[in-house]
């Protein structure tokens, strides 16, 4: 039994009671004695620290005629050690390779490069053979600390006692941090051990994940890759910031919303929430710009946004199907600058052209709206009612003339085949129409005729 720890020893001895004789990180725990008593044991990891760190290293030959081919790139260890001739030497090893390779130190340094030191970085340039090791995504810290006794070493000078030999056994044992870790059922979660922090990869299904969730998965800074499919999650914790974060899949749980409260993950492409009990795709879920795959099938949603393509305009696979939409907007039927693939099978769409609003009483307030959108008038909540501000948000531009239609327009439903905007769709019913029932908006009677006349259906009269 053993527990890691920060840990400080006192002795009460002392005259003020407050001499500090060790304080470090390190491991107690309990043993049986020889007399087969119980001790309690106590280890500082500084006492026997040694020179090894893990960081991404990159190894170069400058003798190669354009100075730039890579002979080895990866994560993995460097250290110090002591040869069998008592000189300090400098280890390198990659986590994909089993052997270690070794640099003498002693006036084999041509320069140590360590502009970039705060940013994790350096370069260690050796004389014999010529190359140059590259270290990145180290510890600012332990970059110092071995960069100080590179050059230290690299004199001729013995090492202070505080740095220990590593060994190359040592190295050579040390295994690949942990970067995927893939959980099928709920008897393998870690409950108590946690999860390791270099995870870049985690697939949690079938897990009995319940609300709240796990926030020990929300905290893992390098994860890139996130899966939580067939839980039972309701909601997902509120002030997530998960700045690697590219691929969150929320399949087949229990999520009525999406996302929550100051949720913060800049560089998410892809994000799956099929079969979940979605009614409304929410305005902060547009406002994920980076999104390229978005994937919302099997849900409750009956209305997809009007302005969807104008504030997702990476989007380029946009999956609606087996919901409760009954027509697509025109901005997204005309398709945005990326949009190729769209799935909406599986939805009680409208078979037959009509006529579904028709107002033109245009009142002050809609006029100037208008203005506000045509001349990008800035706004928020503290200017002009919170109603105003969300029908500023979600609108759509007349078909005809691209003026915006706020509260008063005509509105009918055509049939439009996408692929003539380029856009890929995908039906599963053998006999289904790859025509799309097409909501068209217009601003005023004259473009509202102009509507009905190409649909080849009855004109109003002026």
């Amino acid at each position: 039994m053993k527990l890691e720890c920060k840990i400080k020893i006192q002795d009460r001895q002392r005259t003020n009671g407050s001499s500090t004789l060790k304080a470090a990180k390190g491991v107690i725990g309990l043993a049986k004695s020889n007399t087969d008593q119980w001790v309690l044991i106590v280890r500082l990891f500084k006492e026997t620290s040694t020179t090894q760190y893990k960081c991404k290293i990159k190894i170069q030959d400058r003798q190669r005629t354009n100075g730039s081919s890579t002979l080895k790139a990866a994560k993995g260890v460097i250290g110090l050690a002591k040869s069998n001739t008592d000189q300090w030497v400098l280890i390198v090893r990659l986590f994909k390779e089993t052997s270690t390779t070794q640099y003498k130190l002693r006036e084999n340094i041509q320069a140590l490069l360590h502009k970039c030191i705060n940013n994790g970085m350096a370069t260690i340039q050796l004389k014999v053979p010529p190359h140059d090791i590259q270290l990145s995504e180290a510890n600012v810290e332990s970059l110092k600390t071995l960069l100080s006794s590179v050059r230290l070493a690299s004199t001729g000078n013995d090492l202070p006692s505080t740095i220990k030999s590593t060994s190359v056994n040592a190295v050579q044992k040390l295994q690949r941090p942990t970067l995927q870790l893939i959980i099928k059922q709920a008897i393998e979660y870690p409950t108590l051990k946690g999860f390791p922090s270099t995870l870049e990869k985690l697939i949690v299904n079938n897990a009995q994940l319940r609300t709240p969730v796990d926030r020990r998965i929300f905290i893992l800074k390098n994860l890139h890759t996130l899966d939580l499919s067939d839980n039972n999650i309701h909601e997902l914790p509120s002030n997530l910031e998960m700045n690697r974060l590219h691929t969150l899949i929320m399949r087949s749980n229990q999520l009525k919303s999406f996302p929550p409260k100051n949720f913060q993950c800049p560089v998410l492409k892809y994000l799956d929430l099929s079969q979940n009990q979605i009614e409304i795709i929410d305005q902060a879920l547009l406002k994920i710009s980076t999104l390229d795959r978005l994937n919302l099938m099997s849900n409750k949603i009956k209305i997809i946004p009007r302005n969807i393509l104008r504030l997702l305009g990476q989007l380029q696979v946009f999956n609606i199907a087996s919901n409760q939409i009954r027509a697509i907007p025109n901005g997204l039927a005309c398709g945005g600058a990326h949009l190729h693939t769209f799935y909406y099978s599986e939805n009680p769409l409208i078979t037959s052209k009509c006529i579904t609003c028709q107002r033109f009483n245009f009142t002050l307030v809609e006029l100037a709206l208008r203005a506000v959108i045509k001349y990008r008038i800035p706004y928020d909540f503290n200017i002009i009612p919170r109603t105003l501000c969300l029908l500023l948000a979600d609108y759509e531009t007349c078909a005809h003339c691209a003026l915006p239609c706020l509260t008063n327009f005509g509105e009918i439903i055509v049939p439009r085949q996408l692929s003539a905007n380029g856009i890929t769709v995908h039906v599963t019913a053998a006999n289904q129409s790859f025509s799309v029932p097409v909501q068209e908006r217009y601003c005023s009677i004259k473009c509202f005729n102009y509507g009905l006349k190409r649909a080849g259906m009855t004109q109003m009269a002026v």
